[in-house]
C-alpha cells in the first residue's frame, strides 16, 4: 500500500509540473526530468520569471508544509542564512535566479523515505 501512495505521489507531481508550465502563461521549452527518487522540471530563465511572479509561487508556499521543503541555493544568493538555512518565499528564489543572465529555477517532488533527506516532499532551487 506504501508504494501506491508513494506512486500516486509522483502522478500527482507531473501533474503539478504541468501546472507549473500552464500557470507560467507562455510558450514552454521546459524540461521535464525524472531520476529514481524524484520527478520534475527544469525551467528556462523567461519561465522562471514567469513563475515567479504567477500564483503557483504563493500555493507552494501555503499548501507544503515548511519542514516537507528543500531549497537549493546558488552559492552566490543573496537570500541564504548564515547557517545556508532560508526563509525567502519560493517566488523570492525564483526571482532572484531570473534576475541573474542565464539564471532558471527548478522544481522537484522528492521521495520523502529517501535516507538523503527523510521527510522532503518538495525541492526548490535555482541556477545561474
Amino acid at each position: 500500500m506504501r508504494i501506491r501512495v508513494i506512486s500516486l505521489g509522483f502522478v500527482a507531481a507531473a501533474g503539478g509540473a504541468a501546472a507549473v508550465l500552464v500557470g507560467s502563461g507562455t510558450a514552454s521549452a521546459v524540461t521535464p526530468f525524472m531520476g529514481p527518487d524524484e520527478v520534475g522540471v527544469v525551467l528556462t530563465p523567461g519561465e522562471t520569471a514567469a513563475f515567479a511572479t504567477g500564483p503557483i509561487p504563493g500555493g507552494i508556499d501555503a499548501l507544503v508544509p515548511f519542514g516537507a521543503q528543500r531549497v537549493d541555493l546558488e552559492p552566490e544568493s543573496q537570500l541564504a542564512e548564515p547557517d545556508g538555512s532560508t526563509y525567502a518565499s519560493t517566488a523570492a528564489i525564483a526571482a532572484e535566479a531570473a534576475a541573474h543572465p542565464g539564471g532558471g529555477a527548478y522544481v522537484s517532488v522528492v521521495n520523502p523515505l529517501d535516507p538523503r533527506d527523510p521527510g522532503a516532499l518538495l525541492v526548490v532551487g535555482q541556477y545561474w
